[in-house]
């Protein structure tokens, strides 16, 4: 009588079994490094200026330039930004074209005395108190950065009021900013962590990479670099 025969057993050469083979390792998330640039050189992207942190009142950016964009008043030195501020800001306004949306430079760079004279002017009509919600005491402005823009329609329509927001104009800012290296620096209901109204109009420059991180994370700044809030002097 013949003994059973048993089933070759296959193996594949260089395949261990299953219960060997290593498992995927989880995805590690990658952690945003928030050490890549100083906040706390007025020449760096990061640079924070608020109403607690100041510009030197000699500071004076490097490579100011008037973007090739249409602007309020050309020739004026307020219409100036640094060179890779202003060209994102020119990639910026031709991707908003293109999409039927038109943009105009209202106000760039402004040196630490013309701060000075827009916030006694604002001081005069307003009183102090007031002016302080919407206007930075000279040193404490962004604008001195070079790297900061305000923007408003053709028309003039809503220029620098919170309305701006409303306009399709402002719509595709907040919706779209961000993908060139700028954020809305005083978004609404922020007031009492970046020390100013609701600017829709405002935008800084930061470059794409932390634009992007804050624009996916929601938050300002000031919250983003764990700064305390900057609502008063």
């Amino acid at each position: 009588m013949r003994g059973r025969v048993n089933a070759p057993s296959w193996t594949i050469l260089g395949t261990p079994p299953e219960s060997e083979q290593p498992t995927a390792a989880p995805d590690t998330p990658i952690v945003f490094n928030k050490q890549q640039l100083s906040i706390t050189d007025p020449a760096s992207l990061w640079f924070i200026v608020n109403k607690q942190r100041s510009t030197p009142a000699s500071y004076v950016p490097a490579g100011l330039r008037q973007p090739g964009v249409r602007v309020r008043s050309s020739g004026s030195s307020e219409m100036l930004l640094r060179d890779d501020a202003a060209t994102s800001l020119e990639q910026l306004v031709a991707g908003a074209a293109g999409q039927g949306i038109n943009l105009i430079l209202v106000s760039g760079y402004r040196s630490y005395g013309l701060q000075q004279s827009v916030y006694g002017g604002n001081v005069t009509r307003q009183g102090q108190a007031e002016a302080d919600k919407t206007s930075a005491r000279p040193g404490h402005s962004e604008h001195q950065t070079g790297l900061a823009a305000d923007l408003g329609t053709v028309s003039g329509l809503c220029q620098l009021e919170t309305c701006f927001g409303q306009t399709p104009e402002g719509k595709w800012l907040a919706a779209h900013a961000h993908e060139y290296g700028f954020v809305i620096r005083y978004p609404e209901g922020q007031e009492s962590v970046v020390g100013y109204s609701y600017e829709p109009w405002h935008l800084r420059y930061v470059g794409k990479e932390l634009s992007i991180e804050l624009q996916k994370t929601g938050q300002t700044l000031e919250r983003f670099f764990d700064l305390p809030n900057a609502a008063s002097y």
